[in-house]
């Protein structure tokens, strides 16, 4: 484990509570599938009760050997008047500093729950890239969704989330079976695609073929994702969670779904669709399992 590993750990801690508060609390899991810091360096996080701000902070140097957080991270936010109270979560994904520009932010309006401990997933992932802005402030506003809405894989969606349908909490559902110290697996992109060739896309459906095993990934043109370091000419990917929201899911003729946004942005942003098959070293992709890289709180292998 590294001294910057511990010191983003004991720094979410702090900043949350977790662990010191009665059983009435909702933990937030951020996480991304893009490649840190250099596609973003500084998650904030923003939390509102009544319209009114109860937590703001900002996490600096992403991927540094000093890194503000590791991702995934975990904060909690627990009651202390037994539960149920609404509130507002808005996460984002800037660049340089806390008050550089926004990437990508996703949002959530829920309710503390009462008597357990749930898990709320917030990936900031690269099909909603160009989904928030900032005028300098810090406060972030939605430039892609209206009001009520927020982004997921690439689609406006409510962004109200019933807090009784979340489950709970468990470290192993983040950190790929680990509790985020360096421990639990991680998803190596670059080698799990390694030998992974484009596949032909039905962008009338927006479907592959593929099945229960597959593991996808998009090829980009502007440099986003997981590159070779070690070859500047290699390509870059963005690895999409199996069964998820966020991801694509197997439909019933077989084929697997991609996000609409996929589709529709094949035209400049997205290169190709690439697939490989699930392996004893390289399992599916889901949201539990965390990609690998210097900025992963799960796992040491760096892509």
């Amino acid at each position: 484990m590294s001294r910057g590993r511990r010191t983003a750990l004991a720094a979410l801690a702090a900043l949350a509570c977790g662990g010191c508060s009665p059983p009435d609390e909702i933990v937030l899991a951020i996480s991304t599938d893009l490649s840190l810091p250099k596609d973003f360096d500084v998650l904030q996080v923003q939390v509102f009760e009544g319209g009114t701000g109860k937590f703001d902070a900002a996490y600096e140097r992403l991927g540094d050997s000093e890194p503000g957080a590791r991702l995934p991270a975990t904060i909690g936010f627990y009651s202390a008047s037994g539960g149920g109270e609404s509130i507002t979560i808005k996460v984002s994904a800037r660049v340089r500093d806390a008050l550089g520009p926004v990437r990508i932010l996703r949002e959530a309006v829920t309710k503390i729950p009462k008597n357990r401990i749930a898990l709320l997933t917030l990936p900031l992932n690269f099909l909603c890239d160009d989904s928030g802005s900032s005028e300098g402030s810090g406060d972030v506003e939605s430039t892609l969704c209206e009001e009520g809405q927020t982004c997921v894989a690439g689609a406006c969606v409510p962004k109200t989330i019933d807090a009784s349908a979340l489950p709970d909490y468990w470290s192993g559902n983040v950190y790929g079976g680990g509790k985020g110290e360096g421990d639990g697996d991680c998803f190596d992109v670059t080698a799990c695609f390694a030998d992974a060739k484009p596949v032909e896309v039905d962008t009338a459906a927006c479907t592959i073929e593929g099945d229960a095993t597959t593991n996808v990934a998009l090829e980009t043109t502007s440099h986003d994702g997981i590159c070779d370091d070690d070859d500047p000419d290699s390509r870059c990917l963005v690895a999409l969670d199996a069964g998820s929201a966020d991801g694509f899911q197997v439909g019933e003729d077989g084929r697997i779904q991609l996000p609409l946004a996929v589709c529709g942005r094949m035209a400049d942003r997205i290169a190709a669709v690439v697939t490989s098959s699930a392996t004893a070293a390289c399992p599916q992709k889901a949201a539990g399992l965390p990609t690998c890289g210097p900025w992963s709180a799960s796992g040491s292998k760096e892509p």
